[in-house]
């Protein structure tokens, strides 16, 4: 008989790391969101689509490229071309395009098909939060937020951010004192729908000495609705601080912020919603493991936020981890 496993987190590398497990074990992926992908996330209202996590991602790690290769040949992955710019102080110091030679990454038609893609074949339970794990004659079980019961499982396996690892895994399991080294920051996406296209000298900017971080023309991606489209994201350190800020106050400033940058009125605004993101990216990093595996307990976790935050990132733990489990 198969092992059975609990993945907890259908994020990117939770999706990894059960494709290679399923044909080891029974696995079951829990995941508390309505839809998979985690900050590989998409979001859809009339002709507007945003990419509110994720921008893009980049492929240096010969493994992750031979990954890569057959959904870029399928067409799913596309390279993200345009004008890049990194603008100071609301003035643009540095411009060039992004081309072929060095390829930015995105799904198509949106930022979480590649993962729907990905998971179709798995067994993934959304909107469900896995609260409670407890062992229970060698087996693991799992609770969601009011006690129901959601199975037995021989292995957890948790892809979610390190402060709900915290809360998730017992406290006498081999990494536990080690989950508090991984400091993680949050974020802000603001998504803006406008009657008519901004006239701007680029198609997607880096940000500096200023609360936003990024801004990005939805449309300027491939085999996207040719619309007035912008996700701008706040900077981490600022996002952290206003985390718990009245989200319309966060709103306004970000969207003050951007008309100040780009210094022109706004056409009509058609759409304005604002995302959210608790755990976003790493702040510190005085971990030194790429996963954590307690064989003895047969429990684990991976994620991108274990290396740099990243989509490979999210890759190569997933995999490494998977590796030194199937070494046991």
């Amino acid at each position: 008989m198969k092992n059975k496993i609990a993945v907890v987190g259908a994020g990117f590398s939770g999706i990894i790391l059960s494709n290679m497990l399923k044909n080891l074990a029974e696995v079951k992926i829990f995941e508390k969101a309505r839809g998979v992908g985690g900050r590989m996330s998409s979001r859809t209202k009339d002709n507007f689509n945003f990419d509110f996590g994720a921008q893009f991602f980049i492929a240096k790690n010969p493994d992750f490229k031979k990954f890569l290769e057959p959904f870029i040949e399928k067409g799913l992955l596309k390279s993200w071309c345009g004008s890049f710019a990194e603008i100071d102080n609301c003035k643009i110091t540095y411009q060039r395009p992004w081309n072929l030679e060095k390829n930015h990454f995105v799904p198509v038609p949106k930022m979480n098909s590649f993962c729907k893609e990905l998971a179709k074949d798995l067994d993934v339970t959304l909107q469900v939060r896995v609260a409670k794990i407890k062992k229970n004659n060698h087996l693991w079980q799992l609770f969601d937020d009011n006690e129901n019961f959601l199975g037995e499982f021989d292995w957890v396996f948790c892809s979610i951010p390190s402060p709900q690892l915290l809360d998730l895994a017992p406290s006498d399991c081999n990494f536990y004192n080690q989950i508090n080294n991984i400091k993680m920051l949050g974020c802000f996406s603001l998504m803006l729908g406008l009657e008519s296209k901004l006239n701007l000298p680029f198609d997607f900017g880096l940000v500096k000495n200023s609360i936003i971080s990024w801004i990005s023309s939805e449309s300027s991606k491939p085999d996207r609705p040719n619309s007035a489209c912008y996700t701008i994201l706040a900077r981490n350190n600022w996002a952290d601080h206003n985390i718990d800020v009245d989200i319309e106050i966060v709103k306004q400033n970000l969207l003050d912020e951007f008309i100040k940058i780009i210094d022109q009125k706004l056409p009509k605004i058609l759409h304005c919603d604002i995302h959210r993101w608790r755990y976003a990216n790493i702040a510190k990093q005085e971990n030194s493991s790429s996963y954590f595996l307690d064989p003895k307990m047969q429990i684990g976790a991976c994620g991108d936020w274990f290396i740099h935050g990243r989509v490979e990132a999210g890759y190569l733990s997933a995999k490494r981890l998977f590796e030194n489990f199937n070494k046991l």
